[in-house]
């Protein structure tokens, strides 16, 4: 245990993508999405809607601010809630030298019903020294509710490489374009978000990726008698995904998949287990509509 926090503090580049959060996509956009899943045990039906978008430039900063949500209604025989919300917003400025963010999400059942199914986030961080395409970056970092080292701040350092072909920011995502129409993409954050998409571009409009991962969701449930538990909802899928383009600004992405066996539990952090539920496998189906401005 003591190995692994030493390994966050020096390694852990940003909990904000640990946590779903992570930096607003560069440019403005809106983004409905909606999926079912017919997992065993699990079935569920999603709907959801985020949006990016800048605020302009003040002291030498580019702000900028996101927000989504997402309904799951879900039928499971089990005691996971019938229905449960992903809510979240934030803000960021963007400088030479510094940035700052910060936010607040709620995975919930009554999602910002109170500070106890609320995650706050504050995240500062600078460039220690960049040459060519090479820098390493220092921040801090605080969350009040994530899913291990609740309420502790503690400092991280991180490297990225931003090459003609290939991407690296370590801890973890990488992007490498092996050909001109070709790609692999793969992250992982901890604790326990992991993604590996191929992707190829057949024409202007149309693209095709297969992409795996396994991702681990925290609810803070409303009513709950110890407001240090959370329920964790531990998810792995794979599938393939057809992303079509019809014009300037828009993108429609249609995706089919198969869910493997899960499973959801209840814990102060995301390796304490209690009451576990498993769950089956099944079929995934997913329509996404983006638009960029």
């Amino acid at each position: 245990m003591k190995i692994r926090i030493l390994a966050l503090l020096l390694l852990l580049p940003s909990l904000a993508p640990a946590q779903g959060r992570g930096r607003p996509p560069a440019g403005d956009s809106l983004q409905f999405s909606s999926s079912f899943s017919g997992r065993d045990g699990f079935d569920a039906r999603s709907a959801g809607a985020s949006a990016a978008f800048g605020l302009g430039r003040t002291g030498g900063y580019a702000l900028s601010a996101s927000a989504g949500v997402e309904h799951h209604r879900t039928w499971t025989g089990g005691w996971f809630p019938a229905e449960v919300y992903d809510a979240s917003f934030g803000l960021r400025a963007a400088g030479k030298k510094w940035t700052f963010g910060a936010g607040a999400r709620s995975n919930s059942d009554r999602p910002f019903n109170s500070a106890s199914e609320t995650d706050i986030n504050l995240d500062a961080s600078t460039v220690l020294r960049r040459r060519g395409p090479h820098s390493v970056m220092f921040g801090l970092n605080y969350s009040s509710r994530r899913s291990f080292l609740k309420g502790v701040p503690f400092p991280y350092l991180s490297y990225s490489y931003t090459g003609e072909r290939l991407t690296v920011f370590f801890p973890f995502a990488l992007t490498w374009k092996f050909s001109e129409a070709s790609s692999l993409q793969a992250s992982y954050f901890p604790p326990k978000h992991f993604s590996l998409s191929v992707s190829r571009k057949f024409t202007r409009s149309l693209t095709l990726a297969l992409s795996g991962g396994i991702q681990l969701r925290q609810y803070l449930l409303a009513g709950r008698a110890d407001k240090d538990q959370s329920l964790f909802l531990e998810q792995t899928q794979a599938g393939l995904k057809a992303s079509l383009t019809p014009a300037k600004g828009w993108e429609a992405a249609l995706s089919a998949g198969w869910g493997f066996k899960g499973r959801y539990y209840s814990g102060e952090q995301y390796d304490e287990h209690r009451a576990v539920v498993r769950t089956g496998a099944g079929p995934l189906l997913g329509l996404n509509l983006k638009r960029s401005f």
